[in-house]
């Protein structure tokens, strides 16, 4: 059955409310509970077939540096003369221009058909999050390249335990796609990435035990594994020269939010750092005093909150913490949390961010200090328990930057 027409008429629907007699009902992992007693269906799999893309796809997975890997190959990609779409933490974007805003990291797997079938694309980049791989939002897709840029804690509300976490990211690499994984060859098949033993399919299995360029257009020593990852796999798929890529990416302006450099005096940086080793490797990376805001999100992994103050109490000369995403969890809360691991360096609590800001600002002015706004990066907004208010730290810095 060709369903390019029922795809192209609206004709495929994946919520058994909305079935009828003149459409088809796609199942999958994720519907499949509300939808056993369906006999006549078809599988992601199926759809994917039907419609003969020829698209190549490439899953970004990793506790840190997806976004940042996915952009770097992206530009990549598109300098060399191919179509790229780039699904992932900072929405849907394709030849560079963003086409819709961001949900989930991974979209339901009905989604990302859709939008491949619309572009067209001759690369499809994305992000897989690890909820992803779980709830299997990724099924059907034969991937031309797997990446996996690291490993450190997060997610353990979803999780449960560190090792759980690492056997869901070993799932991902268990075929015999190409595999480019930042890390130590141990043996054939076991990976030590971060400090934690992996085993993986050994079949087209690329590790790189350091970054392969040091030229780069982003701080920090990690962003230059990240760059290096994106470099293996365009040299990877594309068959070509090393030294032509590497020209390339000279040209590569940076990721939004991501260690983003929003005033030069003083100097301010964003980053969506919202992990202990996010959060170390983004401090590590600028010379001089520093002083930094961040908290938490609420409703999520709260082990990792004294851990992400232990951090900051190593590299950081002054710490703010204040709200990050609260959810329905009480930010005073969070913030003790996290102040918990916090044992040699002053800080304060301030639950309101722009207050938080601006106190951190005049800090840094007075002090000759270099700021760092961690967690959320390039979003928009602040997620209450149940509603979201509009608010960017690099809109809001500039504001105040302006007025100085």
């Amino acid at each position: 059955m060709d369903l390019t027409y029922y795809l192209k008429n609206n004709l495929i629907i994946d919520n058994t409310k909305e079935l009828s007699s003149s459409k088809l009902f796609l199942k999958t992992s994720q519907n499949a509970k509300y939808s056993a007693n369906i006999k006549d269906y078809i599988t992601p799999k199926e759809l994917l077939n039907s419609l003969n893309l020829k698209t190549k796809f490439i899953g970004i997975t990793g506790t840190n540096g997806k976004t940042t890997t996915a952009f770097v190959l992206g530009f990549l990609l598109r300098s060399l003369g191919y179509s790229v779409a780039v699904q992932g933490t900072e929405g849907l974007f394709f030849n560079g221009e963003e086409k819709e805003k961001k949900t989930l990291t991974t979209p339901p797997i009905f989604t990302t058909i859709k939008r491949a079938f619309k572009y067209k694309p001759d690369f499809f980049i994305m992000e897989v999050s690890s909820h992803a791989i779980v709830q299997n939002r990724i099924e059907g897709i034969d991937f031309s390249a797997k990446i996996l840029t690291s490993f450190s804690q997060d997610h353990l509300d979803f999780h449960k335990s560190m090792d759980e976490y690492k056997k869901v990211k070993e799932l991902f690499f268990k075929d015999e796609t190409i595999k480019i994984l930042k890390g130590k060859l141990l043996s054939q098949n076991e990976v030590e990435i971060d400090g934690y033993r992996f085993r993986v399919n050994s079949k087209n299995l690329y590790v790189l035990e350091k970054p392969i360029v040091n030229e780069i257009s982003m701080a920090g020593e990690f962003n230059k594994m990240n760059f290096s990852l994106a470099l293996k796999t365009a040299q990877l798929l594309t068959k070509e020269d090393l030294e032509k890529l590497k020209e390339i990416i000279k040209r590569f302006s940076g990721v939004p939010g991501r260690m983003e450099i929003v005033s030069k005096n003083p100097l301010i940086i964003v980053d969506f750092a919202h992990t202990p080793d996010g959060i170390e490797k983004v401090l590590k990376a600028v010379e001089g005093k520093k002083i930094v805001v961040f908290g938490a999100g609420g409703n999520r992994d709260g082990n990792k909150r004294h851990l992400m103050g232990k951090a900051a109490d190593k590299y950081a000369d002054y710490i703010i913490l204040t709200e990050d995403n609260p959810r329905c969890e009480e930010k005073k809360k969070i913030c003790l949390d996290i102040a918990s691991g916090i044992k040699n360096t002053p800080f304060d609590i301030i639950l309101d961010r722009k207050e938080a800001v601006k106190k951190a600002l005049e800090i840094a002015k007075e002090k000759n200090m270099v700021l760092f706004l961690l967690g959320k990066g390039d979003e928009k907004y602040i997620e209450y328990c149940n509603n979201k208010i509009r608010y960017n730290d690099k809109e809001f810095v500039k504001r105040l930057v302006g007025g100085f």
